[in-house]
């Protein structure tokens, strides 16, 4: 390919991207990546508190009979499995993760508040067209020749909304009962 002058050199940067060898490909896209991998933590996090949440409200439903309860725990139980599993397709740079992800997002928008804040945040950045050039069978090879930048601690982020879940799950039992 022949390089033309009068081009600046992020664009010729960004036509050359299907010639780059893995470690070229993986410093061009070095920033979008942290980002790709920010989003994925935050979808393991998420998914796990949705989870646990959603067994919580399962948990008084049984206990109180509460029908609308019973709802939003079993959507909750569904939905959270669907962004942890989402998140490790994002961890790990797959092919099919960007879609469903971007799907999560626009879910994570209707659950306030920290859903629409966060929503928007990762809908705006898994639509950038750098994130869009990431996710390709070339990328993917070469995240595996290359390894991976930091390790996959998605466990923490787990932990952290099993945790949460739990806290906001003991939180409002005892806000119902009285005790607080």
């Amino acid at each position: 390919m022949e390089s033309d002058p009068y081009k600046s050199p992020v664009e010729q940067t960004l036509l050359e991207v299907e010639n780059l060898e893995p470690i070229d490909l993986r410093e061009r896209f070095r920033n979008e990546e942290m980002t790709v991998l920010a989003v994925g933590w935050f979808y393991y996090f998420f998914g796990s508190l949705l989870a646990t949440t959603g067994a919580g409200l399962l948990t008084g439903f049984f206990l109180m009979e509460n029908a609308l309860m019973g709802l939003m725990g079993a959507v909750c139980l569904i939905i959270g499995p669907v962004y942890i599993i989402t998140g490790f397709g994002l961890r790990r740079f797959d092919v099919w993760a960007r879609v469903p992800s971007i799907v999560a997002a626009l879910v994570a928008i209707v659950i306030p508040p920290v859903g629409l804040l966060a929503g928007v945040v990762c809908l705006y950045l898994l639509c950038r067209n750098a994130v869009r050039e990431m996710f390709t069978l070339q990328y993917q090879a070469a995240v595996v020749a290359e390894g991976e930048i930091i390790g996959h601690y998605g466990w923490l982020a787990v932990v952290g909304g099993v945790l949460s879940g739990a806290t906001l799950g003991l939180l409002g039992y005892l806000l119902s009962q009285g005790f607080l």
